[in-house]
Order: structure tokens, then C-alpha cells, then sequence
């Protein structure tokens, strides 16, 4: 639903969107109501409605002398939306004075490993790349497993992200998922995504992937052991940039389906 968008803006707990989305859908009603309806307390229901008053997306009223919850305004919610958009602007500009006083403090000279686990960390961690713009990226990737480790929905919409940041990807995968080519549509269309495919010879498998972009070489383990981690090192980046080079050359194209 798109609507949980809109919701992820505001942090809600699970249960206050579930409670948001009934009150949408009953409109104007009591909290005994919206409690029947999302089949939880009525004793637990009062501190999530007051949790969505403060975020100003349900408003409180009265009628008979009983409470009555309503769903905010759309016009409203969308003035709130656009005040989280003002808040982030001015984040990001003060962004400025946090990189100059973190370069001061850290030696960046020195090699740095951070280590992710579980599917979100992982997320987490593929959006490093996303910081940068205008460069090629050389990954390495077994994409099929890959996929089922992040998400098909996080993965489509990293790649369009990274489209737009104009980084291109020259990419190897092993000879048996080639099939992802036509499996998901995303692959598609690798000019507008900005990606150049080759299929690596039938002795060279991998369970692992890594990609090496900047000075940055990024690991994801298989979806059994599920962590991944990143190195930022320039030599151990034109390394490893050196080998994928060599597997590249030996790796060809790959078919296009008619």
C-alpha cells in the first residue's frame, strides 16, 4: 500500500499505522470502535492514538460528550510532509560542518572495515555507494542470491538511484544465473541503467560478491551466512579492481534474448 510511504516519514510503530489505516478507512469514530476494528485493547489503544495526535496526523474531537478520532486532513499531512522536507534541507546543509570536523579527527589515510548483519544492515551498507557520483563501479556478483538477500524492491530501486547518480556498473555473474537477465524485468534495460553484463566462464563460480568503486571494496556473503562488510582502502582497492579486470577479459557478454 502506498500509503505506508507517507507513514515511514513519521516513524510509526507497526501497530500505530495499523490503527492510522483503520481509522481511514471507519472514518470520524470512538476508540472503543477503532479497538473492535483492529482487534487489540481498549486500554492499549489510548496511548496510540495519543502518539498519532502528536504527529499531527489524526485529530481528536468530541461529540455527545465521547471522543472521536479522525484521520488529519490530506492538505494538512501534506503541509507536514513538507516540513520534514525543510527540516532534511537543513540537515543536509549543516552536513558541511559534520564532514569537515569528522576529516579533522579521523586519519583517513588508515585503512577502514565496518562489518553489517542481516538484511537490513546490508541495505544499509549497499548505500555507501550512493554517496558518490559520476564514477564506474566493478562488481562481481552472484545476482540471483544476491537478490533474495536484499529484496527484489530495495535492489530495483538501488539500481534507479544509482542510474541517477550516473554510476555505472560493469558487472560479472556466474554462467548459471545468466537467467536473471529475463527473470526480472529490471534488467531490461541496461543502457538507461547504465550497466554492462558478462557472464564469467563455466569454472569460475561464486557463492560471494564484491563491488569496487572509489577507494571502496564492498563484500556480501551468501544468504546463509548473511553479513557483508566494507573496506575503504585505495591498495587493497586497485587490487582487487586488478583481478576483476582478469575475469572480465575472459568473461563474455551476455546473449540477448530476442
Amino acid at each position: 500500500m502506498q500509503i505506508n510511504k507517507i507513514l515511514d516519514l513519521f516513524n510509526l510503530q507497526p501497530l500505530e499505522k495499523e490503527i492510522f489505516l483503520v481509522a481511514l478507512e471507519t472514518g470520524p469514530t470512538g476508540a472503543t470502535a477503532l479497538a473492535q476494528k483492529a482487534e487489540i485493547k481498549r486500554t492499549a489503544i489510548y496511548d496510540i492514538l495519543e502518539n498519532l495526535i502528536k504527529t499531527g496526523l489524526l485529530v481528536e474531537t468530541q461529540k455527545n460528550n465521547i471522543k472521536i478520532f479522525a484521520v488529519q486532513k490530506p492538505e494538512i499531512i501534506e503541509l507536514l510532509i513538507e516540513e520534514k522536507q525543510k527540516n532534511i534541507l537543513t540537515a543536509k546543509n549543516a552536513l558541511q560542518e559534520l564532514k569537515s570536523i569528522y576529516y579533522t579527527k579521523n586519519n583517513i589515510t588508515k585503512p577502514r572495515l565496518q562489518l553489517f548483519e542481516g538484511r537490513e544492515e546490508l541495505q544499509h551498507m549497499m548505500k555507501d555507494m550512493l554517496l558518490y557520483r559520476d564514477i564506474t563501479a566493478y562488481v562481481l556478483w552472484p545476482v540471483e542470491k544476491i537478490i533474495k538477500l536484499l529484496g527484489s524492491e530495495f535492489y530495483q530501486e538501488f539500481h534507479k538511484k544509482r542510474a541517477e547518480r550516473n554510476i555505472k556498473i560493469k558487472v560479472i555473474w556466474p554462467q548459471i544465473q545468466a537467467g536473471a537477465k529475463t527473470k526480472y524485468d529490471f534488467f531490461k534495460n541496461d543502457l538507461e541503467q547504465k550497466r554492462e553484463i558478462r557472464i564469467a566462464p563455466k569454472n569460475i563460480n561464486f557463492s560471494l560478491g564484491y563491488t569496487i568503486y572509489a577507494n571502496t571494496v564492498r563484500f556480501i556473503s551468501s544468504q546463509k551466512e548473511n553479513y557483508g562488510f566494507l573496506i575503504e582502502s585505495p591498495e587493497m582497492a586497485e587490487m582487487m579492481k586488478q583481478q576483476f579486470e582478469i575475469i572480465w577479459q575472459q568473461s563474455k557478454p551476455i546473449q540477448k534474448k530476442s
